[in-house]
């Protein structure tokens, strides 16, 4: 004979234990803030943050960039930070694949995880195809994780509704600045930040958000031992509150 509570004790441990990993993997976004510290250390010139790209970190070449400009750039850990962009893409897709089930199901879970999945992609084509290799797949890579990244947070957000309010407000405020930011950035609009600022407005609120979102997934699925007893006297519960990732 079967005992069902058993088997949904352990059904529902397993899934914890999934989101509460995934939760893991989005905390590892920080190393995409890392590795520009240490990639930008490597420059002999001037590195600016609010005239320099973000991805002139993974300028494989030294010379004026653009082209047409009088901007001169040479990073020579280059490969440091194209390996950052493709982690960071792989970051967010796995992380999306585990975490699914801590957001309540419907069209906007549904529609935000392929978006930041699609975003996912994107960095993956930022980081294989830097900018002075191949500006168009590069360009349509940052486009996904400006766009499509932002976008998929507000949905999240709207997803998570009533059940996490203070992490709902955080992903649709965090996309909707993100996609003010882009609108501003294409429209050459940089309200005194430069070009450089306006990017970082735009691009950072994702890789920001997956490591917000990830510490307080981990904080509300920290996993306890499969058994009754143990559920029942949880230690998270006081640091965090009652368990709210969805089951379905």
């Amino acid at each position: 004979m079967i005992n069902t509570d058993s088997s949904s004790i352990s059904s529902d441990f397993g899934s914890e234990r999934t989101v509460w990993l995934g939760a893991i993997v989005w905390i590892l976004a920080v190393q995409f803030f890392v590795a520009q510290i240490v990639v930008q250390s490597a420059w002999v010139t001037p590195f600016s943050l609010t005239q320099n790209f973000i991805s002139d970190l993974g300028n494989t070449a030294c010379g004026p960039y653009p082209p047409d400009s009088g901007m001169y750039v040479c990073s020579p850990w280059h490969t440091w930070m194209n390996a950052s962009f493709i982690l960071l893409g792989l970051i967010i897709l796995v992380g999306a694949a585990l975490v699914r089930k801590a957001f309540p199901p419907g069209r906007f879970r549904a529609a935000g995880l392929m978006l930041l999945a699609l975003a996912g992609a994107g960095n993956l084509a930022v980081g294989f195809f830097p900018e002075d290799v191949n500006i168009t797949y590069h360009r349509l890579g940052a486009a996904a994780h400006f766009i499509l990244g932002n976008l998929g947070m507000v949905a999240l957000g709207i997803a998570l509704g009533r059940r996490r309010p203070a992490l709902a407000v955080y992903s649709i405020v965090s996309g909707l600045l993100g996609l003010l930011a882009t609108t501003l950035f294409i429209s050459e609009h940089y309200l005194s930040m430069g070009i450089g600022g306006m990017e970082r407005l735009a691009a950072y609120p994702l890789p920001l958000w997956l490591i917000v979102a990830g510490i307080s997934l981990v904080c509300n699925v920290a996993a306890p031992p499969p058994t009754p007893r143990a559920r029942s006297n949880r230690w998270p519960q006081a640091l965090c509150g009652e368990d709210r990732f969805s089951r379905n």
